[in-house]
């Protein structure tokens, strides 16, 4: 189960790297994104390990 964030979180941050090429947006876009999703990624983490 430890695993599972690292995994959505891995597919979370293809799908954005995928949407990035596609829509062309713009990296600072993408990186509160990617640190928005981290943080969401960890407390789903603690929520499971709870």
């Amino acid at each position: 189960m430890k695993q599972l964030p690292l995994c959505v979180g891995f597919v979370c941050a293809t799908a954005i790297i995928i949407t990035m090429i596609i829509c062309k947006v713009s990296l600072e876009t993408i990186f509160s994104l990617i640190i928005g999703l981290m943080i969401i990624a960890f407390v789903v983490a603690n929520l499971i390990d709870l």
